[in-house]
């Protein structure tokens, strides 16, 4: 998987995703979106289950196309399965 937009903002007290940034989902309480070259985590999704389903809504989580976005903003964090391009 990899980046394809970031326009959230850069913060020097956290990880910034770039372009074209090879990426990787783990999965603990939460999904987690980790950096491939160092490891560093860029995005957590809400708390889900046993099943990976959100606690919240019992859904599955957004995990490829926009997975963040604050439209007031215009902020959006966009990642592609690599594999095969699609965005879904």
């Amino acid at each position: 998987m990899k980046i394809v937009r970031n326009t959230y903002p850069k913060s020097p007290l956290a990880p910034y995703a770039e372009p074209g940034d090879e990426v990787h989902w783990e999965i603990k309480n939460a999904y987690i979106l980790v950096r491939d070259r160092d490891g560093k985590a860029l995005f957590s999704t809400a708390p889900v289950n046993r099943a990976g389903l959100l606690r919240s809504n019992n859904k599955p989580p957004v995990l490829v196309g926009v997975i963040a976005e604050v439209k007031r903003k215009g902020w959006i964090l966009e990642i592609e399965n690599a594999n095969n391009n699609n965005k879904s």
